[in-house]
């Protein structure tokens, strides 16, 4: 039985004794303890998030302009991951004389990338 039932547990047995006070300090902890509660949860999906994104990271590869991951064919903006931690996909834009231009749909930075690799941003 969690803390929430037993909380719930003792003000039913208070209640028998018809005193107000008590009642109503009996339902103010009930609240603080479901207060209690619901941070924690979020603390727990804090955590979740913050793994996720460890290990995300952690797959992240860069060769250079863009960061890459593995088995995805589309890279990811370098100015969002790196002054956001966003994972934004750059989108192909054209390819054309042996360049080709990618934009940030997010950010709004458009790269131009040579078949050398050699990035030329844009704004």
């Amino acid at each position: 039985m969690g803390v929430v039932e037993n909380m719930k547990d003792v003000a039913d047995i208070v209640k028998k004794f018809n005193d107000i006070e008590l009642n109503r300090r009996i339902l103010d902890l009930e609240n603080e303890v479901l207060d209690l509660a619901r941070a924690r949860r979020r603390g727990e999906e804090r955590i979740e998030e913050l793994e996720r994104t460890l290990k995300f990271k952690g797959a992240l590869a860069f060769k250079e302009p863009f960061y890459w991951l593995a088995g995805d064919e589309v890279p990811f903006c370098p100015h969002c991951w790196e002054k956001e931690q966003k994972a934004i996909h750059v989108v192909h834009q054209w390819t054309e004389g042996g360049e080709t231009r990618r934009d940030c749909p997010s950010c709004k930075t458009g790269y131009k990338v040579a078949s050398s690799g050699r990035r030329n941003p844009f704004y």
